[in-house]
Formats: C-alpha cells, sequence, structure tokens
C-alpha cells in the first residue's frame, strides 16, 4: 500500500499494488476481482474506489485515504463507550447491506479489514475495506482462490465457510459476530489453544462459542441474544440481513440496554430467529411497553417475520378528467370517468408495498390545491388521468405525480373506443401499474370479459356508489356476476366496498357474510390471494371476527403490506378490545406515515374512549378543517359534545352529516341528545327508527328501555330489558357483557350484575362507558358509596349532570353517603 496524492483533485489517495514477487495469476486475479466488485459499491461505509492503473502484467487500484486505524488496532488504543460500539457495529451493517444487496459476499470481514477514521464532530466511522476474496454470487468460485487453499482468515470464517460449503450471505453475518463479540465483551468468542488454524477451524465447527455472559458478566440479556443469534452453527438460525442486524443493533442503540425483560428478550429473539410468536398477547404487550419494538425507517418496517425492502407507497387517484363529447346515453361522460377512476384505484392492487388512499376533493378545488392536499394526507403519489374525447374515441393520458413537489415522475398515453369500456379498464389499470419502478409490479391483470349489458350493470353500480346512492340489490347484482365470471378480479373488489357501505349505513352484517362467502371463492379461480386478503382484513375489521383477523394479519405480516395499513389495523384492533393505549400509540405511527382522514379519526377514537375529551375534540377538528366532508368526524365529534353536556353543540354536529348518510349508530347518538335534553318522546321515536333497520341491536334496546322508564312505562322497559338479557346470553364481548349488567340490575338481579360489571372494569379500567354502567349498576343495587366514587370519576372527566337524570341516580340525592361534589352536580 502507497500514500499517494492526486494532484487533479487535490485529495490523497492509497494505491494498493501486488508486490512484484506476486507475480502469480491467482494473486492477478483477485485484485482484478476487488477492482470490479468494490466498482459496484458506493457507500459511507465501504473504502471506495477511485481509478484502476493498469501497465503491463502490473496492476494498481487507486482508492479513498482512510487517516486512520483498523478496529482491532483502535480497539487496543481506545476505551469507547457502549454507544460507540454500537454506532460502529450499525455502520458496519449497513456497508454489508450495501454489498450483500448487490450479491457480493466479503468472506474476509474481520477487524484488520475494517478501518477507523473520524468525521468532522471526532465521531468514529467505519470502513469496511479488502474485498480481495470478496465473492460475487454471479461469478465462478474458481476465480477467487488460490489453489487447494480456503479464501480468508480462519478466525474470521463461518462453520459453512471452513467446511467449503455454499456461501450466502449470512456467512458474513457470523463473521460480524466474532466482531462485534470482541468488540463488546473484550475477548474473542473461541479461545485459542495449542494446534494452530486446523485446531481453531475445529472449535468454530463443533464447538459452541464463549457464551457472551461468561465474557461479559454484565451484558444485558437483550445483547447476548443478539450475538448467540449471529454466531449460530447453522446459518439458519443467524438473522436472515445484515439489515435485520441494524435494526436490532439500532434498537439497543436508542433505547438503551436497560429493558432486559423477558418480553423485550424474547421480541429480540422472535425477530433474529423468525420465529413464529408463540403468544400474541406476549408479543402485545411488548409491543405496548417497549416503545422501540417497531423501528420505522426509510426502508420499510421489521419486527414481523419478513422486512419490506421497498419503501411504502401511498397512492391517490384524483378526479378524471375528460375533455369533449362521448357518443351513446346522456350520463355516458359520468360512465366513463367512473371507469376510469376505478381501473386506476384497480391498479394499486397490482404493485407491492402499497396502499389506496381515499381522496375526494371539495368542489371547485384547482388541482394544485388538491395536490397539496395530498401531500398533507401523505401520499407518496397521485394518479391523474386526462381524456380527450371525440365522440366514438378518446385519447387518454395517465400522469404519475408527486403531491410533494407536484412533479410528473411518468406518464403514459393510448386510444380506446369508447364503446370498448371493459377493454379500456384493463389497459388502464395495467398501464397505471406499470408508471411504477418494475420492482413494485405484480403480474399485470389479464381481462376477462362481461357482456355488454352485465358490463353495462356494472358500470351502474359503481357510478351509484360514487354518487352514495346505493341499494340492497345492487350487492346482488354484483355477486351474481361474480358467480358468471368469477375470474374478473374488479368484481371483487367491488362487491367488497358496496358490501362495507351497506353494512354502514345499515349495520346489517348479512352484507359482511355475503362478501366473505364471494371471496372465499375467488381463491379457487386464480384471484391474487394479496387483493382476497387485504379484501378480507377489510372486511373482519368492519364487523365482529376477531378469530379470523387475528389469523390474517399475522398472514400479512410476512408480506409487503404497508406499515401504515397494518399499523392501522393494529390500532383499530386494539381499540375494540378496549386497550386505548395501545390503540392510540399505533393509530399516532401510522398518522406519522400516512396522516390520511382515517388515521387521525383513529387517534381521536381512542382519545374519546380512554376519557381525553380535550385532545380529541382537537383532532377532530384538526381532520373536519382538512377534511370537511369525513362524516364519521362530525360523528364522533357528537359523541364528544354530547358527553360532555353541550347538547346544541352535539345537536348541530351529528345534523351536519346529511340525514341520507348518518349511520345507524349516529342515529341513535341524536336520539341519546333528545333524551338528555328530555325531549322523550322524541327520543323515543329516534330509537324507534333505528331498530327498525337494526331490530336486535343491544345498545339501542338499551337505551330504548331507559326512555320507557323516563316516560313511566316500566313494563314495556321491564319487557325490553328482558329482551336484552335473551340477546346477550352467550355473548362475550365487552358492550353486549355491559349491556347485560345493566339489565340484570334493572330486573333486580344485583348479585349477577356486579359481579360481571367488576369483570369489565377488570379488562378496560378507564373505559368511560364501563364506569357509567357501575355507577349506574352500584345506584340500582343500593350500593351508595361505590355508586358516588364513580360518578366522582365520571364528573372530573368531564361528563356532564344531565347524564344522571336517571331515576336510579336521582334515588341517590338524599343518601348520606353522596359527597357533596356529586350533590351538587346532579341533584335539583
Amino acid at each position: 500500500m502507497y500514500l499517494a496524492e492526486d494532484r487533479k483533485l487535490h485529495r490523497q489517495v492509497a494505491i494498493k499494488k501486488l508486490k512484484d514477487d506476486a507475480a502469480s495469476q491467482n494473486a492477478r486475479d483477485r485484485i482484478q476481482q476487488e477492482a470490479r466488485l468494490l466498482a459496484q459499491l458506493n457507500h459511507p461505509n465501504i473504502v471506495a474506489l477511485y481509478d484502476v492503473l493498469e501497465e503491463g502484467d502490473s496492476i494498481a487500484l487507486v482508492m479513498e485515504y482512510i487517516e486512520g486505524t483498523t478496529l482491532r488496532a483502535w480497539m487496543r488504543e481506545r476505551r469507547p463507550s457502549l454507544q460507540q460500539k454500537l454506532s460502529l457495529l450499525m455502520q458496519i451493517c449497513k456497508g454489508l447491506t450495501e454489498a450483500h444487496n448487490l450479491g457480493i459476499i466479503h468472506r474476509d470481514l474481520k477487524s484488520d479489514n475494517i478501518l477507523i477514521a473520524e468525521n468532522s464532530k471526532g465521531e468514529p466511522v467505519a470502513k469496511i475495506t479488502d474485498f480481495g476474496i470478496a465473492k460475487s454470487q454471479q461469478l465462478d468460485e474458481k476465480t477467487l482462490t488460490a489453489e487447494n487453499q480456503l479464501a480468508g482468515t480462519i478466525t474470521a470464517m463461518s462453520p459453512e465457510q471452513i467446511q467449503g460449503k455454499p456461501l450466502d450471505a449470512r456467512s458474513d453475518l457470523f463473521s460480524l459476530g466474532t466482531i462485534a463479540f470482541e468488540l463488546l465483551c473484550g475477548s474473542r468468542p473461541f479461545e485459542k489453544h495449542e494446534g494452530g488454524a486446523l485446531a481453531m477451524a475445529s472449535r468454530i465447527t463443533s464447538e459452541p462459542h464463549i457464551p457472551p455472559q461468561q465474557a461479559w458478566p454484565g451484558i444485558p440479556e437483550p445483547l447476548a441474544v443478539l450475538l448467540d443469534k449471529l454466531l449460530a452453527k447453522d446459518p439458519t438460525q443467524r438473522p436472515q440481513s445484515a439489515l435485520i442486524v441494524y435494526q436490532g443493533f439500532e434498537l439497543l442503540y436508542k433505547q438503551g440496554l436497560e429493558s432486559d425483560t423477558e418480553d423485550f428478550t424474547a421480541t429480540l429473539t422472535d425477530l433474529f430467529t423468525h420465529h413464529k410468536v408463540k403468544s400474541r398477547r406476549r408479543w402485545q404487550r411488548a409491543l405496548a411497553g417497549v416503545a422501540a419494538v417497531l423501528v420505522l425507517s426509510a426502508s420499510g418496517y421489521w419486527g414481523w417475520k419478513e422486512i419490506t425492502r421497498l419503501e411504502p407507497q401511498y397512492i391517490a387517484v384524483m378526479p378524471v378528467e375528460i375533455n369533449g363529447e362521448i357518443r351513446g346515453e346522456e350520463n355516458a361522460k359520468a360512465l366513463t370517468a367512473t371507469m376510469v377512476r376505478q381501473a386506476l384505484m384497480n391498479s394499486v392492487s397490482q404493485l407491492k408495498a402499497s396502499a389506496l388512499v381515499s381522496f375526494t376533493p371539495k368542489e371547485g378545488q384547482d388541482f394544485e390545491t388538491q395536490l397539496k392536499k395530498l401531500k398533507d394526507k401523505g401520499v407518496t403519489d397521485a394518479l391523474f388521468a386526462q381524456l380527450d374525447c371525440a365522440r366514438a374515441r378518446c385519447e387518454i393520458s395517465l400522469q404519475r405525480i408527486a403531491p410533494e413537489n407536484n412533479q410528473i415522475k411518468r406518464q403514459e398515453s393510448f386510444t380506446f373506443l369508447t364503446d370498448k369500456k371493459q377493454e379500456a379498464q384493463y389497459r388502464t389499470s395495467n398501464s397505471a401499474a406499470l408508471l411504477f419502478p418494475p420492482a413494485y409490479q405484480r403480474e399485470l391483470l389479464k381481462q376477462v370479459s362481461m357482456s355488454d349489458d352485465d358490463y353495462r350493470v356494472y358500470l351502474d353500480i359503481l357510478d351509484r356508489m360514487e354518487a352514495k346512492a346505493l341499494d340492497e340489490k345492487d350487492l346482488g347484482d354484483l355477486t351474481s356476476l361474480s358467480d358468471r365470471y368469477p375470474r374478473n378480479a374488479h368484481l371483487y373488489q367491488s362487491i367488497s366496498d358496496v358490501a362495507a357501505r351497506l353494512f354502514v349505513l345499515g349495520g346489517n352484517t348479512t352484507h359482511l357474510e355475503s362478501a366473505l362467502r364471494t371471496l372465499e371463492k375467488a381463491d379457487n379461480f386464480g384471484i391474487s390471494k394479496v387483493l382476497t386478503s387485504r379484501l378480507k382484513l377489510f372486511i373482519y375489521g368492519l364487523g365482529d371476527y376477531p378469530e379470523q383477523y387475528q389469523q390474517l394479519i399475522s398472514t400479512l405480516e410476512t408480506t409487503d403490506f404497508p406499515l401504515a395499513e397494518l399499523l392501522s389495523e393494529r390500532a383499530r384492533n386494539h381499540y375494540r378490545n378496549g386497550d386505548y393505549e395501545s390503540g392510540l400509540k399505533y393509530a399516532r405511527e401510522a398518522a406519522e406515515l400516512n396522516p390520511s382522514a382515517d388515521n387521525l379519526y383513529l387517534i381521536a377514537l381512542n382519545q374519546i374512549a380512554s376519557g381525553n375529551y380535550d385532545n380529541g375534540r382537537v383532532t377532530l377538528n384538526k381532520t373536519i378543517t382538512t377534511f370537511p366532508e369525513h362524516w364519521s368526524s362530525y360523528s364522533a365529534l357528537g359523541v364528544i359534545e354530547l358527553e360532555s353536556g353541550n347538547l346544541e353543540t352535539a345537536e348541530k354536529a351529528i345534523t351536519s352529516i346529511p340525514e341520507q348518510l348518518r349511520g345507524w349508530r349516529t342515529s341513535s347518538n341524536l336520539g341519546v341528545v333528545y333524551f338528555l335534553q328530555q325531549k322523550y318522546q322524541e327520543s323515543l321515536n329516534t330509537y324507534q327508527k333505528v331498530l327498525r333497520k337494526v331490530p336486535e341491536d343491544v345498545p339501542t334496546l338499551g337505551q330504548v328501555a331507559e326512555t320507557y322508564l323516563m316516560l313511566d312505562n316500566n313494563g314495556t322497559a321491564q319487557h325490553t330489558f328482558n329482551k336484552i338479557l335473551h340477546l346477550t346470553e352467550e355473548q362475550e364481548d365487552l358492550e353486549s357483557a355491559r349491556y347485560r349488567a345493566v339489565a340484570l340490575a334493572n330486573m333486580n338481579h344485583s348479585s349477577e350484575a356486579i359481579p360481571l360489571i367488576l369483570e369489565l372494569l377488570k379488562k378496560a379500567p378507564e373505559d368511560t362507558d364501563i364506569k357509567y354502567n357501575a355507577a349506574q349498576i352500584y345506584a340500582l343495587a343500593g350500593e351508595r358509596s361505590s355508586a358516588n366514587y364513580y360518578i366522582e370519576q365520571l364528573l372530573v372527566q368531564g361528563m356532564s349532570a344531565e347524564w344522571f337524570n336517571l331515576p336510579a341516580f336521582q334515588q341517590l340525592c338524599p343518601q348520606p353517603q353522596i359527597s357533596e361534589q356529586v350533590r351538587n352536580a346532579i341533584c335539583d
């Protein structure tokens, strides 16, 4: 090696040249191999190659000069902190990741081949060097090794390398383990004894390494787990990539090493072995308790069984623009726009690591403002279609736009005949998918044509869905179409969307069951498993399918499903199960990655359910300002104002939603508003309208029963409570259980009601509704001190006095066990 100066660029360089006596062909092959490999590598943690000099049989490499020392010397001369050690190991992992992604295995990774320099801040920087015997997985092995010799240094070799077995990137990870062990523990993982290299080779292949706890008695357990996995004899028991190892070190670097609990260690073990977590509850507790179990980075996420290497894409479809006239029906232009929009939405299912983001701009919003809104929502790519039509022909231009800077990333144009909409829909879907990099693309959709009449039915339903004018017949018609054309992928997406909308509006679970039956059938006809799995998860999330949901989301965690979507699903699941702290955590992480209306709304739901009305109100008002037609946010805001006693504000929020778009739950909340305003007959009328849609909905029946009590119709009230007991007899969800407890108390079965409400308080101690029902049950049972305790909590939380107008609460007023705080708040 020579130190030289590049006079043109005024920089020092290192020149690596064969010794004059090293004239063998193998030696020349090695330095040429190093040049070829270094030429492919451009990374701050790999020594850079600047030039190759050849003169006759002589060859030299002009390389980056590192003013520093080797890692081995650095370890001898320095007393680095643990954070510095972990930082260096993370840097080595980054360099290895770059090499491995290009199919290059170093094969001689050791502390002598890691150079340490300092950056401008005086922090150590690691540089991997000496790729002289590195192996490209595309090259022949015989070009890399001398005759009858092992390539590499014995102490740096993996067991499979010593045994001459085929190598992959995990061989370098074993070598990394030896470096990490020595750097962290202060000694090598395999002791040196008499016998030389052959004895050392035997120990590496057949004897266990020194336990990290023996070399460093104070080593935290998670770090010991990591070292043990790196030094596993069997490559399949090691981490599967340098990226995973990097993220493990990063976890420890960011969060420190104090978290050596069983769950924390189990999380690392599961990560590095890629074994399925045996206990989902333990996994969830670990996620809730250790903030760093998810490490978010530009490259994707870890913590599940696989790593998503592609950047997640969040894709929105902008309104279709049509210029000119289209021959045909009066609504021919609207149907064409619907077809194109649906095709663009379907194209997202043809892409890996991609999620569709719902987007409907405000009326009159210009193009740049739309893109700004998409940027605010966290959208990475916007799909836009512009059509120039002349009666029977349309020229369509498809654009993939970056909302971040309004730049067109890629575009494509073609012409279609307006009476060939089916062909145009498939071509549009496939062309839109091809606007994205090849790494994201799945197989293109194959056209499965319907008859002209059937396709017209299909388009008409989509048009009504856009206009929010669906009815139950539409779902039946789509299902019939899927029976006739079971290989048409577009139909399954539409069936799921229609079923979901009908369920939200009417609460009829048969719509969800119908969609699920159709999706099960799809698996038998070659429909993409990725598409059907995502649609099933969507349906499971709407209905009461906890087991199916958990099984499916565990499967999706092994795919390229985008992180924000998985976080949203996790948040929704925790919310449904009453774990609002975890639900809020995941919702916030999802919103950080993709600040969509739904993710912001999910944050608010968890805030509200845990009793934090002020923050929930702020979140919902922010959501409504950004997304003025996100009706669910108005509904949730109505809930907050309702529980806070702002009845006029609650009524205004709910009635801001167009009546035909109010779900039955929202209508039920409006009934509560009327109830608290003491408009009991109007309240009863509203509830009875709700029951016409959902005749066996337990919460609505509970509200109806209490309304009958206020109307002095005790007989009908008791009959309704009895119906609730019948409907909840074999139900185990929290909501059914709390209404059952209230019904039992109202029917003088306090001995059954109190143990049930106590069990619910243990499961969800911060749930506002359960606290309210506890106060109600204790009041009915004559347990006045306990009732007073929960009423005080609810008042402090912000619940208004109107909620305590029920006879069960008012009978407490003259009792001595009632505090002045409660008496002044709820009593006349």
